[in-house]
């Protein structure tokens, strides 16, 4: 279930973004232990010309600033409660590491927001997440 949106300034290579799936994918199959069908991540590459820095388009702070000094990665994830705190933590670290690493962006402007819901919140196709994955969501409660 656990789904994750990286926003990104237009301007990395296919190579860089694809290396981005491939690792947060990594990251959080591993920390989460989520079984690979049940992850969806997805990159926007926004536009330096709607990207606002300090109240300027990104665009014209790129003339004079590097990409990676310009830059804040935004990521948003979504997962069902019941993770815990070490989880949440390494989650942080580790997507950070790993978007840092394949963009070259300054890890200390990579922002992350994991969001938990309630299974009751979250429906996979039609059904509430609490009724369809209800024994996977007692053990992790459990743990």
């Amino acid at each position: 279930m656990p789904v994750a949106h990286i926003n990104v300034l237009k301007g990395h290579t296919r190579q860089q973004l694809r290396q981005v799936l491939a690792d947060v994918s990594s990251v959080v199959m591993k920390v989460l232990q989520a079984p690979a069908d049940r992850l969806e991540i997805w990159i926007t590459e926004i536009d330096p010309e709607l990207w606002g820095v300090c109240g300027v388009p990104a665009e014209d702070v790129l003339k004079e600033s590097p990409m990676k000094d310009v830059e804040m990665p935004f990521i948003q994830m979504v997962i069902l409660e019941g993770r815990t705190k070490e989880q949440h933590h390494a989650l942080i670290a580790q997507v950070t590491e790993a978007v840092g690493n394949a963009l070259g962006a300054d890890k200390q402007r990579i922002r992350i927001h994991i969001s938990e819901t309630k299974p009751d919140l979250w429906g996979i196709g039609g059904v509430p997440a609490s009724v369809r994955r209800a024994a996977e969501i007692q053990a992790r409660a459990s743990a």
